[in-house]
C-alpha cells in the first residue's frame, strides 16, 4: 500500500520516493547515496506524516555524507529565512538574474499609462525589457492565486501601454510573477492564457525558481549554517545577498566590506567556499 504524506498546504498524497532521490542528487549526492538516503526516510517515515519531518529527516541524513551537500538541500528553507518582509527576495531574485546576463535594477517607479507603478525588479536583456513582480510568502503552504495574477497582468499591460505611447528606446517584453512558493492552477492557467511569465517553486519544469538557483548554485547567504540572523542586514547593506559572493571575494575583502566579526566572517567564507564552485557550471 502507497506511503500517504502531508504536504504543508494540508493536502495528502502518496509519498514519491524518486522526487527525493532527484532533489538529494540536485544538492550534490551521488546516485548510490541519494538512493540509500531515500530509502532509510520511506523507512523511518509513518503514514500521514508531515513533508518538513520528511525534509529534516533527508537533511540530517545528507549532512553525514557531505556538510556542503546538506546546506545545499535547505534551499527552499534559506529562502523563508530571507524574511519576515519580501524586500530581500526582490533582491535576491535581482541577484539571480544577473548570473544569468540580466542587467537588473530594483524598486523602481515606472510610469504606466493611468498611474505609477513600483516595481519591484526591471530587467533588461538584449534592449528589451522584462518588468517583475516578486511575491514572497513566509508560509510555506500560501500558494499564490490567480487574484495576484490578474492584480500583477493589469499593472504591467498599464506599463506597456504607456511605453508603446511614448515611442521610446524602452521596448517592453514581458511581466513577470515570481514567487517563493507554488502558484494555483487558475493563476498558471490565466498567466499561460494572458502571456504572463510565472516562476514559482516547482513551475515551470525547465525552469522554475529551484532550478535556477541549483542550475548556477545560485543560493542566499542564509543557506550557510553559520549565519545568524543578527548577520543579514549587514550582509544585505553590502549587496552581500548570494553565497557566490563571498565566495567570489578573497577573505580579508569579504571581512573589510561586510562588517562582521573577523572570525564570524571567517566562518561564513570557508561555509560559502564549500557550497559554491570556483567557477559557474
Amino acid at each position: 500500500m502507497p506511503l500517504t504524506i502531508t504536504k504543508a498546504s494540508g493536502r495528502q498524497e502518496n509519498f514519491d520516493i524518486q522526487k527525493l532521490i532527484s532533489s538529494l542528487i540536485r544538492s550534490g549526492a551521488p546516485q548510490q547515496v541519494a538512493e540509500e538516503i531515500a530509502k532509510k526516510v520511506e523507512q523511518q517515515t509513518a503514514p500521514l506524516a508531515q513533508t518538513g519531518d520528511i525534509y529534516r529527516r533527508a537533511k540530517g541524513l545528507l549532512r553525514k555524507f557531505n556538510h556542503a551537500s546538506g546546506m545545499r538541500y535547505s534551499i527552499k528553507k534559506a529562502i523563508f529565512s530571507l524574511g519576515p518582509s519580501g524586500y530581500p527576495f526582490e533582491k535576491f531574485f535581482g541577484k539571480v538574474l544577473s548570473r544569468y546576463g540580466y542587467a537588473v535594477e530594483t524598486g523602481r517607479s515606472i510610469p504606466g499609462f493611468c498611474v505609477s507603478h513600483e516595481v519591484d525588479v526591471i530587467a533588461r536583456n538584449n534592449e528589451t525589457y522584462s518588468f517583475i513582480e516578486c511575491k514572497y510568502h513566509s508560509d510555506g503552504g500560501k500558494a499564490t492565486d490567480v487574484k495576484t495574477a490578474l492584480y500583477v497582468h493589469a499593472r504591467f499591460q498599464d506599463i506597456k501601454k504607456a511605453v508603446e505611447k511614448k515611442e521610446e528606446n524602452l521596448v517592453f517584453r514581458d511581466g513577470w510573477l515570481v514567487t517563493n512558493t507554488r502558484c494555483t492552477s487558475d493563476a498558471i492557467q490565466y498567466a499561460e492564457c494572458a502571456g504572463l511569465r510565472i516562476i514559482s517553486w516547482r513551475y515551470p519544469d525547465k525552469g522554475s525558481l529551484e532550478r535556477m538557483i541549483e542550475d548556477k548554485r545560485l543560493y542566499p547567504v542564509t543557506i550557510l549554517h553559520s549565519v545568524r540572523k543578527g548577520m543579514l542586514d549587514p550582509l544585505f547593506r553590502a549587496d552581500i545577498i548570494l553565497a557566490q559572493d563571498i565566495a567570489d571575494m578573497d577573505v580579508e575583502s569579504f571581512v573589510r566590506k561586510s562588517g562582521l566579526e573577523e572570525r564570524a566572517a571567517r566562518i561564513l567564507k570557508k561555509e560559502a567556499d564549500a557550497v559554491c564552485p570556483c567557477t559557474e557550471p
